[in-house]
C-alpha cells in the first residue's frame, strides 16, 4: 500500500483501488433500489426546489415549524414554505447537480425506470463520499501508525456492506461520515505537528470549518463538534490556544444560522428546537414536529435519566451493527488500556474517545426507533476512525504471540478480523447483484413503507394550488412532486391548518396513508401509538379487504379511498390497501 512499494505491494494497491471502484459501480447501477431514508428524501426534495426556484423553501411541511411562523406572523402557505427544520449543506450540495438534469427533475415510472434518476445521482454523490472517506481514514492511519494498520482498516472499511448501503441511502449521515473522517484526518496532522513543535494553525483552522460544515449536514452533529473542542483543549498538546479556533468557526455559523431562523419564523433556533425539546422530555423528535399546538415538555429528570439507560441499553447492545459490523472498530475500546508510544496516536484516541462519549450522551437521550438504521444513529459515523486504533490494537495484541510463518506472525489475526466484517457482503451483496443483474431496472424498491411508481400518480390527481396530508411526507413530496404536511399529532388541528391555507390560495387535496403508520409491534399499538388519533385511516385501507369498513366520522370530509397499493389477501376477500389516498371527490388523471 505505499506510494515507492513496487512488485507484489504495487500489485496489491492496484487491486485495493480496482476492487473500490467496483464496489462503487456495484452499488450505484447493479444494486440499487432509490432512496431508502426519509430525512434523504427530504433533503432530496429540498434540493429540487432550491435548483428549481433559487430560495430555500420545501415540500414537505412541519407543522411544528409551521405554528412558530404563524406565531411570528408570517403568514406561510404550504405551497410556498420556507425551510427551518433541515440542515442546508447536503442540499446545496445536490442541488447544483439537480440544476444540470432539469428535464429529468419529475419521477415518471412510465416514460422512464422505475428507479428515480436522480436517486442515482444521489448514490452517485454518496460513493463518492465513501471513496473519499477510505482515502483519509487510510492517510490519518499511516500518520499515526503504520502501513500495516492503515492497510487493515482500509480493507475493513471496504468490505463494510452497511456503510455501503448508508451511503446510496441518500441519509445525511452518509456525508456525514466523510467530513468526520477529514475532521479525524487533520486531527492527526495538528497532533504531528504539536509534537513537532511546528504551528498548528492550518489544520486546526481546517479542523473549524469542518466542524461547522458536519452541524449544517445533521444538527445532532453538534455533539461530536463538542467531543471534538474538548479533545482539542483536553488532550492536544499545545491546544488550549488552538481551541479558539476550532469552536469560533462552528459558533460563528451557528450564529448567522440562528439570525436566518430569526428573520424566517422569529425564533433563532426555528424547528431545530424540536429536536432539543426532544433530548430534554420524554416526548419524541417525531412527535413534536408532528404538534401543531406546541407546548413546553416538562423536564423530569427522573424519567429523562431512566430513559438515557434504556437507550444505552438498546444501543450498547447493538453495538457491533451501530458499528458496520467492523470487527476491529470494536478493539477501539481495547486500545484504551493500551499506552501508545507515539503522543499524537495517544492524543487523538483520547479525542476520539471523548467525542464517542458525547456522541453515545446526545443518541441515548434522543433514543434511535429506527434502531441502527435510524437517521441520527451516528455511532456509524465514528466507525472508520475507530477502527484505525482498534486495527493498530489488533496488530500489536497478534504480535505478541510467537507464530510461525511470515504471513501468519503479521496477518494472521487482523486477516480473521476482516473475514467476519465481510460476512454482512457475503450474505447479502451476491443476491442482490443477482436481482441487479436479471431485473435491471425492475429491482424491487423498498417495500414496505416505499413504492416510488405508485406514489408518483399523486401529482397527476392533484391541482397545482392543491396540498397533501400524509404520514410519509418526504416520500410524497419527492416522488409526488406535491406540497405536503405531515401528519399532525392532534386530529383537530388539520382543520386548523387547513383553514389557514384556504385563506392563503391552497387547498387540501385529502391525505395519503402508507405503511409508516401501521408499522406497530402490536395491533393495539394503533390505539395507543403516536398516529392513535388516525386509527380509522390507518385501518381502513387493509380491513377493506375482508368487506368492514372504518369509515371515518361523518363531518370527516375526506372518505373517498382512491387504492394506491392493493394486496391480494384470499380467493374470497377483497384487495387490502397499505397505501391509500383519501380525498373528498372523484379525481381523474391529468393528462
Amino acid at each position: 500500500m505505499s506510494p515507492n512499494s513496487s512488485g507484489p505491494g504495487a500489485l496489491l494497491r492496484l487491486v485495493f483501488y480496482a476492487a473500490a471502484i467496483v464496489m462503487a459501480l456495484l452499488h450505484v447501477f447493479v444494486t440499487f433500489r432509490g432512496l431508502s431514508s426519509a430525512e434523504g428524501m427530504n433533503q432530496a426534495q429540498l434540493a429540487r426546489e432550491i435548483a428549481r426556484t433559487g430560495s430555500y423553501r420545501t415540500h414537505v411541511i412541519e407543522p411544528y415549524a409551521w405554528a412558530q411562523m404563524e406565531t411570528a406572523q408570517k403568514k406561510p402557505t404550504p405551497l410556498a414554505m420556507p425551510e427551518t427544520v433541515q440542515p442546508p449543506l447536503q442540499p446545496l450540495l445536490w442541488s447544483v447537480a439537480f440544476r444540470f438534469m432539469k428535464p429529468w427533475e419529475v419521477y415518471d415510472p412510465v416514460t422512464g425506470s422505475a428507479v428515480f434518476l436522480l436517486d442515482r445521482v444521489i448514490a452517485c454523490f454518496g460513493v463518492t463520499w465513501y471513496l473519499l472517506t477510505i482515502f483519509f481514514t487510510h492517510g490519518a492511519a499511516r500518520r499515526l501508525f503504520d502501513e500495516q494498520v492503515a492497510a487493515v482498516a482500509a480493507i475493513g472499511l471496504l468490505m463494510c456492506e452497511p456503510a455501503w448501503e448508508l451511503m446510496v441511502s441518500g441519509a445525511p449521515r452518509a456525508l456525514l461520515v466523510l467530513l468526520f473522517a477529514l475532521a479525524f484526518r487533520l486531527y492527526a496532522s495538528a497532533a504531528g505537528r504539536a509534537v513537532e513543535n511546528r504551528s498548528m494553525l492550518v489544520p486546526l483552522t481546517l479542523l473549524g470549518i469542518v466542524c461547522s460544515l458536519m452541524m449544517l449536514t445533521q444538527w445532532m452533529a453538534l455533539w461530536i463538534v463538542l467531543g471534538v473542542i474538548i479533545g482539542v483543549a483536553v488532550f492536544l498538546p499545545r491546544g488550549r490556544a488552538g481551541v479558539l479556533v476550532v469552536a469560533l468557526i462552528p459558533l460563528l455559523t451557528l450564529t448567522a444560522w440562528g439570525w436566518w431562523n430569526a428573520q424566517l419564523c422569529g425564533d433563532p433556533l426555528g424547528g431545530i428546537k424540536a429536536l432539543f425539546q426532544a433530548q430534554s422530555s420524554a416526548v419524541s423528535h417525531d412527535l413534536l414536529l408532528r404538534d401543531f399546538s406546541p407546548s413546553v415538555p416538562l423536564l423530569q429528570v427522573d424519567d429523562l435519566l431512566r430513559r438515557l439507560g434504556l437507550g444505552w441499553q438498546d444501543q450498547f447492545g447493538l453495538l457491533i451493527a451501530h458499528l458496520g459490523y467492523v470487527v476491529t472498530a470494536l478493539f477501539f475500546f481495547l486500545a484504551l488500556m493500551h499506552r501508545f508510544r507515539k503522543a499524537d496516536a495517544a492524543s487523538a484516541r483520547w479525542t476520539l474517545a471523548v467525542v464517542f462519549a458525547c456522541v453515545a450522551l446526545g443518541v441515548g437521550l434522543l433514543g434511535l426507533a429506527g434502531k441502527e438504521k435510524d437517521d441520527t444513529a451516528l455511532y456509524i459515523v465514528l466507525m472508520p476512525a475507530m477502527s484505525t486504533f482498534g486495527a493498530a490494537m489488533l496488530v500489536v495484541l497478534w504480535s505478541r504471540f510467537q507464530v510461525s510463518g511470515e504471513f501468519m506472525s503479521r496477518w494472521g489475526a487482523p486477516v480473521v478480523a476482516l473475514v467476519l466484517s465481510a460476512l454482512p457482503m457475503a450474505v447479502n451483496l451476491p443476491v442482490l447483484i443477482k436481482f441487479g443483474l436479471t431485473m435491471g431496472g425492475k429491482i424491487p424498491p423498498h417495500w414496505p413503507p416505499f413504492l416510488p411508481e405508485r406514489v408518483s400518480v399523486l401529482r397527476l390527481l392533484t391541482e397545482k394550488n392543491e396540498f397533501l396530508i400524509s404520514d410519509s411526507p418526504a416520500f410524497v413530496a419527492w416522488y409526488g412532486d406535491v406540497p405536503c404536511v405531515d401528519l399532525c399529532t392532534q386530529r383537530g388541528d388539520y382543520e386548523v391548518m387547513k383553514s389557514k391555507a384556504e385563506a392563503r390560495g391552497a387547498k387540501l387535496a385529502g391525505f395519503v396513508m402508507t405503511p409508516v403508520s401501521a408499522k406497530v409491534e402490536h395491533i393495539t399499538d394503533l390505539y395507543t401509538g403516536p398516529y392513535s388519533e388516525w386509527r380509522d385511516l390507518i385501518i381502513r385501507g387493509p380491513m377493506l379487504a375482508f368487506d368492514r369498513d372504518f369509515s371515518p366520522s361523518p363531518e370527516f370530509p375526506f372518505k373517498n379511498p382512491v387504492p394506491l397499493v392493493g394486496q391480494a389477501v384470499g380467493d374470497k376477500e377483497h384487495l387490502s390497501l397499505p397505501m391509500v389516498f383519501y380525498t373528498d371527490k372523484a379525481r381523474t388523471i391529468k393528462k
